[in-house]
């Protein structure tokens, strides 16, 4: 019976554990995650939110979306080691031990042109891996 007890204690330790923060943070810090500055009103945004979707999916990365016009948008961006773009939505940005790349501008996106930001996103997360 304690044997029994004891393992169930240890199994709620590793559950308790498992969803801290702290484990969280540290798991999510240890795979590269695409973070993606987006806001409800760019048109950009809408087409090129889900090719960093696709692409994260397809690359084993994790992602993390910023709605630039949140209250907590800049917490949220200081707790992934950044801060808050200058330029307009979208901005890509990989984040991988602890360092941070911008990806992709939404500057240089052309309505119509999925194709062409996929493929300097692919080329860009490639030379920064």
């Amino acid at each position: 019976m304690q044997k029994k007890l004891g393992i169930a204690l240890l199994v709620l330790t590793v559950v308790g554990l498992s969803v801290s923060k702290g484990f969280l943070s540290a798991w999510a810090a240890s795979k590269p995650t695409l973070v993606v500055f987006t806001a409800n009103w760019c048109a950009s945004c809408r087409e090129v939110v889900p090719i960093t979707r696709d692409i994260a999916s397809q690359n084993n990365l994790s992602i993390t979306e910023i709605d630039v016009d949140s209250a907590t948008a800049p917490k949220q961006a200081e707790g992934l080691g950044l801060s808050m773009p200058h330029d307009e939505p979208p901005q890509v940005f990989l984040v991988n031990k602890g360092r941070a790349s911008l990806i992709y501008n939404g500057k240089a996106y052309k309505f119509g042109y999925q194709d062409a930001a996929r493929s300097m996103i692919l080329q860009n997360l490639q030379g920064s891996l």
